[in-house]
């Protein structure tokens, strides 16, 4: 629990120096989107690129990623039944909120500090579902729901704004060199892996700057249908984990950790990019940082680690 109790505090107080920052006016929100496009072009992509071309790729592993991309698209689709009657700008930044999660950043290192390095393969395949999830469906949703664009549904616009995105592009690039184990020459490896370790802390400076309670009634209780949906959906697929794998017990221990990740870092670069209010996506990110803690603090109490 030392590890956890180490991750969770020094992730709170990067976030805090980042809302310090803005609150004593040495940074604004509008400073905070020429930062997420940074990192859409830079770190998120070397992230990509180094844990896709490295994680260990095990045949019957592949229902890890299914099963991920079922309970994102599980949470969205109960969060859009929820939000149906919202208007579009606010229901495309709560949509892309509902179904993805932080599992590289936030979740890695807490998976290690439990059960040991060699469990991270799980979480990893785990992330790959994930990743598609967000890079496919969510970004689709971004795309559809954004005040940039005009009412009619554009798939080919969308497709194609999805293909040329560096981070999805990244992760297509990360499993090819895996698949065919191409070794990234050593230069290039060690400005992948520096980059890399630079998305961390940037993104969660990003998450502080955009920390907003000056949101309207409404826009809180649209929040708080998201979460209620992912923390429910998450106990339901709990249950599932706990009865059906009983005999692959580290695998359903991760898996049950891995459900109670918070939202996505994606959230803010993409709510940049189609132009929805950042503030909804920073609060809705830093409420369900808080939440998801707590929530893994209860599952790892209930399996006893």
């Amino acid at each position: 629990m030392a590890a956890s109790n180490h991750v969770f505090t020094l992730t709170l107080l990067i976030i805090a120096f980042g809302f310090l920052l803005k609150k004593f006016n040495f940074i604004t929100e509008k400073d905070g989107k020429t930062i997420s496009k940074f990192l859409m072009h830079t770190t998120f992509p070397a992230l990509m690129i180094t844990s896709m071309a490295n994680v260990k790729l095990i045949p019957n592993l592949f229902l890890i990623p299914v099963f991920a991309m079922v309970l994102g698209a599980s949470m969205i689709i109960l969060a859009w039944f929820l939000l149906r009657k919202y208007p579009n700008e606010t229901k495309g930044v709560l949509l892309m909120g509902a179904g993805g999660f932080n599992a590289g950043l936030f979740g890695f290192p807490i998976i290690e500090g439990l059960f040991g390095k060699e469990a991270l393969v799980y979480a990893i395949m785990f992330d790959l579902g994930n990743t598609l999830t967000v890079f496919v469906i969510i970004y689709s949703i971004g795309g559809y729901y954004s005040t940039q664009k005009s009412s009619t549904f554009n798939l080919k616009a969308i497709l194609k704004k999805m293909f040329s995105l560096p981070p999805f592009l990244a992760m297509i690039l990360g499993l090819f060199l895996n698949i065919f184990s191409i070794k990234i020459p050593l230069i290039t490896n060690e400005i992948l892996t520096s980059l890399a370790v630079a998305n961390k802390p940037l993104v969660l400076l990003l998450m502080g700057i955009y920390l907003s309670f000056d949101l309207n009634k409404s826009v809180i209780l649209g929040i708080f249908k998201v979460l209620l949906v992912r923390y429910l959906i998450g106990f339901i697929f709990i249950g599932f984990l706990y009865f059906s794998l009983s005999n692959h017990i580290e695998i359903r221990n991760v898996l049950m950790i891995c459900t109670f990740f918070p939202v996505g870092l994606t959230l803010l670069p993409f709510s940049d990019e189609f132009n929805y209010d950042s503030r909804i996506a920073g609060t809705l990110l830093n409420t369900s940082l808080i939440i998801s803690f707590l929530m893994m603090y209860l599952v790892v109490y209930f399996i006893r680690i």
